[in-house]
């Protein structure tokens, strides 16, 4: 250190210095505290009510928070959960700590799953400033291990509030279900005359009858390039998560409990699981925080119906 210093002291760049010499930058820009004492870390948890938490109490609620079949927190969310819905007085460090030891840190326990002209995507992020004015939507395949076989799972998702507006599942998704589910979502939640919709290139979605449908109805239709899921990232991290929390979890007997269980999963998706890019808060209160109110529509009278039922379910080992 002191022949760094020589030479610093000589006008030669700190850069350079330290490197030569082997030095990393913080141990050159450390200053002593002169024995005044430092930031004290956050090592006590208080409950909403000011009263001291042990950290096993707060392991425990973590854990309870992962024993729901839909949630794959890592660290930072975990924090938010713990702070914005449970009250407590927390720094997400201190989770984080807490998870590492208690190996709760995701990944900690892994498991084991014809040409027509078409409006083109220009923007690669939809610059959306309202709700129900832009969509994504595409199909993802879940395993149906008892059958051997693949459900699809068409899914229509607003871009605005990451909201589950709609999803149809069956083996076999043909034109005719898209143009279906469109109707029953637009009949559902009063949808504005004109929006945009945007869309792989999959057969369904590119037969004249789905676009000459769309079109006829106000709505804008955008196809992505081929071999660019990005241009359509919502819905492609929608899927991804339900890919995380659904089919790697879970396995299903036949496709009536595979059904059952998107639907329970959409259920938490739209109004418990917080989304960071909204700032993390479920996809049903950022639109009450917007002023959108679900509750009148004929969507909210039969969405929040059925209760869970897990001992239908078969975890994946």
């Amino acid at each position: 250190m002191e022949v760094a210093i020589e030479f610093i002291s000589q006008g030669f760049p700190i850069r350079n210095v330290l490197s030569h010499c082997g030095l990393s930058k913080s141990s050159f820009y450390y200053k002593p505290s002169d024995g005044k004492a430092g930031r004290k870390p956050y090592a006590t948890i208080y409950d909403s009510k000011g009263r001291e938490v042990t950290e096993s109490a707060i392991v425990g609620r973590i854990k309870l928070l992962f024993a729901k079949p839909f949630v794959d927190y890592g660290a930072y969310k975990t924090f938010r959960h713990l702070v914005d819905k449970e009250k407590y007085r927390i720094s997400k460090h201190y989770v984080y700590k807490l998870m590492k030891i208690n190996n709760l840190l995701r990944g900690s326990n892994p498991i084991s799953s014809k040409k027509s002209n078409r409006n083109r995507v220009k923007d690669l992020i939809p610059k959306v400033e309202t709700e129900f004015s832009f969509f994504e939507f595409d199909i993802k395949y879940v395993w149906v291990s008892g059958q051997r076989k693949s459900m699809q799972v068409l899914t229509i998702l607003d871009i605005f509030s990451r909201f589950n507006i709609g999803h149809y599942m069956a083996y076999n998704i043909k034109k005719e279900d898209v143009i279906k589910l469109f109707e029953k979502v637009i009949a559902e939640f009063g949808l504005p005359k004109n929006f945009i919709v945007r869309n792989d290139n999959g057969s369904q979605f590119i037969a004249s009858v789905v676009q000459d449908f769309l079109k006829n109805n106000g709505i804008t239709q955008e196809f992505t390039k081929p071999g660019t899921p990005q241009q359509n990232a919502h819905i492609e991290s929608y899927h991804s998560i339900m890919e995380r929390t659904v089919c790697q979890r879970f396995e299903f007997e036949n496709i009536k409990i595979a059904k059952r269980t998107i639907d329970e999963f959409r259920e938490f998706y739209n109004f418990e699981r917080i989304h960071g890019g909204i700032g993390f808060i479920s996809p049903y209160e950022y639109l009450l925080q917007k002023g959108v109110d679900l509750k009148s529509t004929p969507f909210m009278k039969s969405a929040r119906g059925g209760k869970s039922n897990l001992v239908n379910y078969k975890k994946v080992s």
